[in-house]
């Protein structure tokens, strides 16, 4: 496999320097040479990486609930993590508190970009059967394999209190926590009373 990769990029590349030569010869050298090297550059950024093992995913999920592994290590196995470095407090907790446990089982699936890929995780309670989740998705970014911000989320849901759930995974649309008062309603403008109509007059006595 890697060796026809390599025959493809140097049959790729003698394209690209046969091209060259034969353009213009006012063009200059460097510049050809350095628009080469930068297309070459961008191809190797987007070139997917290669699916990982069942068992380094679930290294990256057994560093973002380890208590004793420092943040700067645990943001680094979640999308967006440094942004939220609070959601590793709530996974930790919830780990321990509930003991629940998160096993990911091959196979490794290609996912829905070139840098993700799908597997099923493993959910377990203590003394309760293993509830597969499937398709849950890990993206390749910054040279690392993380668990989707997402998925982050949706697993933190189905282990923890609706008030421990970080913002990062709040939905927007979800009612305002038990202890603040819900928002007063405006009250309706009151309809202005109807007009009795008058008394009909009593005919004159004859």
């Amino acid at each position: 496999m890697k060796l026809s990769k390599i025959v493809a990029a140097t049959a790729t590349a003698a394209a690209v320097i046969s091209l060259a030569a034969c353009s213009d010869d006012s063009s200059d050298p460097k510049t050809s040479k350095s628009a080469t090297s930068s297309e070459a550059s961008s191809a190797a950024e987007a070139a997917p990486a290669e699916l990982p093992t069942a068992e380094e995913l679930n290294a990256i999920l057994a560093v973002a609930t380890d208590p004793a592994a420092p943040v700067e290590q645990k943001v680094a196995t979640v999308q967006g993590g440094e942004t939220a470095p609070e959601l590793f407090e709530t996974m930790t907790a919830s780990k321990q508190e509930s003991g629940a446990n998160f096993q990911v089982v091959p196979p490794i699936l290609p996912g829905y970009t070139p840098n993700s890929v799908l597997a099923t995780v493993n959910f377990t309670l203590p003394g309760k059967e293993a509830q597969p989740a499937e398709n849950v998705e890990f993206i390749y970014e910054n040279g690392t394999w993380k668990l989707s911000q997402s998925w982050a989320c949706t697993l933190i849901k189905n282990t923890v209190a609706p008030e421990q759930i970080p913002a990062m995974c709040a939905d927007p649309a979800a009612p305002a926590p038990e202890g603040q008062p819900a928002p007063e309603q405006a009250p309706a403008p009151e309809a202005p009373a109807p007009e009795q109509a008058p008394a009909p007059e009593a005919p004159a006595p004859q």
